[in-house]
Formats: C-alpha cells, sequence, structure tokens
C-alpha cells in the first residue's frame, strides 16, 4: 500500500534502518517518505539492525550489493502483480550505503531494474584505495600461539556505544538534546554490537563513470565523510548521457535527514529528485 514511486534505502552507517521509529516527535524518514506520497523499503545489511550475521559473522561489499539486487527483485515481482503500472525503483544509500549503492547502479543489468539513484552523504574518495586482504596468513600468528577457543580468529564484536551512536552530531543547535538522545537510545537498542566490514578493497571497484541513470548527489555542506572537494569529483565524473543533480544542504553534517534545520529539505529535495520524470514506468 501507500504512495506511487518506491524508493530503497541502503544504510551501512553503523545504525539500522530502523532507528528513529514513529513517535509524537517522529524523525523517521520512511515515514516522513510514505507521507509525501513515495513507497519506501529499507533493508538492514547482514549484521545491521534485525538482519542477522552470515558464517562469514562480517559484513562484505559484494555480499551487500548481491543482497540488493534481490530487494530490487523483490520490490519489481511485488508491484508489477498489483496492477499494470509499475514505476522503477529509486535506489537510495546513505554514507557507506551510498558506495553499495554505486556498485549495485554500475552494473548493466541493474540499471534496468532502476528508475534513478541517490548517492546522500557518499564516503566515496577517488584518492582513497582500500588495501587488500593477504592471500597468505599464518593463523598462528593471527590468533596468538594458536591455541585455546576454537573461535579466537573470528572478528571480534565491538560494543557500540552511546558516544559513537550520537557522533554524527557535530552541528551546534542543529538537533535538540532529548531527540539525539532519543535516537542514540534507539541505535543502541537495535544494533548493540558494530557491524564488522570486511574486504573493503571491493569498494574500489567504485567508478562513477559506469553509473548511467539519472543520479542524485546530496549531502550536508559540514558532512565531515564526504566533503565537498570530493563530492564535486563524484558528481562531475558520473557517467555522461543523464541527468544529475547535485544539492548541497546548508548548516547540516553527516545525519541530515534527523536535523531540525535540514530534514524538511532533504526530504523536499529526494521527493522533488524522485518525481522529476516519469522514467521508468511500465506498462504505459
Amino acid at each position: 500500500g501507500g504512495g506511487g514511486e518506491t524508493n530503497i534505502n541502503t544504510n551501512g552507517n553503523g545504525d539500522s534502518s530502523s532507528s528513529m521509529k514513529r513517535s509524537k516527535k517522529s524523525r523517521s524518514l520512511m515515514e516522513a517518505m510514505y507521507d509525501a506520497g513515495l513507497q519506501p523499503y529499507a533493508m538492514d545489511f547482514r549484521g545491521f539492525g534485525g538482519t542477522p550475521m552470515d558464517d562469514t559473522k562480517t559484513v562484505i561489499p559484494n555480499q551487500c550489493v548481491l543482497d540488493v539486487e534481490a530487494v530490487l527483485e523483490f520490490i519489481s515481482k511485488r508491484h508489477a502483480s498489483v496492477g499494470s503500472k509499475f514505476i522503477l525503483p529509486t535506489l537510495l544509500g546513505w554514507s557507506q550505503g551510498a558506495l553499495v549503492a554505486q556498485l549495485v547502479a554500475q552494473k548493466p543489468l541493474v540499471q534496468q531494474k532502476i528508475a534513478k539513484l541517490i548517492l546522500y552523504g557518499s564516503i566515496y574518495d577517488p584518492h582513497l584505495s582500500y588495501p587488500r586482504v593477504p592471500l597468505f596468513v599464518n593463523e598462528a600468528d593471527a590468533g596468538g600461539d594458536g591455541e585455546g577457543d576454537e573461535n579466537e580468529n573470528e572478528p571480534r564484536r565491538v560494543k557500540n556505544t552511546f558516544n559513537g551512536a550520537i557522533e554524527d552530531f557535530t552541528v551546534e543547535g542543529s538537533i535538540p538534546p532529548d531527540a539525539a538522545l532519543e535516537f542514540a537510545d534507539s541505535a543502541l537498542l537495535t544494533d548493540p554490537y558494530k557491524a564488522q566490514w570486511s574486504y573493503l578493497s571491493q569498494f574500489n571497484n567504485c567508478d562513477p563513470a559506469r553509473i548511467h541513470v539519472p543520479t542524485l548527489v546530496v549531502a550536508g555542506d559540514q558532512d565531515p565523510y564526504a566533503p565537498l572537494r570530493v563530492q564535486a569529483e563524484l558528481f562531475s565524473n558520473l557517467g555522461r548521457g543523464n541527468d544529475r543533480t547535485w544539492s548541497v544542504i546548508s548548516d547540516a553534517d553527516h545525519a541530515v535527514h534527523l536535523l531540525d534545520n535540514g530534514r524538511d529539505r532533504f526530504l523536499n529535495i529526494v521527493t522533488s529528485f524522485v518525481e522529476n520524470s516519469k522514467k521508468g514506468e511500465k506498462g504505459d
């Protein structure tokens, strides 16, 4: 049920997509999108929120890409069965999730399954190269003396902390203390442990020139993870031949969608971009 255009949100920022659910003063982006006439879906990567970890106990970029594709397929089948008219979804990724969304959108076959792409607070940096995992490792060295607990070589789970949950709020006066506290409580409830990423070198395959769908690049002007000089490179190098939009929201940092002075502007920018054209309609 709900609105028209579908919107899929991917988040890789350490907190699940369920943080800040409905309350009297809700700051839920999902609810705001729904109220604006969109039909949002949100997915948590493996190990985030209510999605269990797999056997690797880590979050692997290429596996996230495959999981996003599975969600796209699910949404396509679900909405195609409702009626003859189906509008291809817009894919939105935030922070590290924006890197995953970018990898998804770079795949030629996937570009036939999405109408648009939104890279929100993307941490893409063409000057950063993630190191590859060594091919050969001495397990005795990796685990100490090689004796003891058989699980000692598994990734160590790191507890989430209150300070870690609210570290994205850096602009004074942008969010009331009670709202920040509520967000931290929600984040610690849904994600008591930090999800551990591995094989980050797979993000080295991010290449804006391979994106050939209409794309919105959006971030706060004081986002420490998405500096304007890097956002400019991301925007400028997007594949030619498709509409592109770059929006910079003033007096905002990484979590624009939660801020008093940014969330309404962010929602308006996203909604306008999603509804700006009818590209992606089927059944006309």
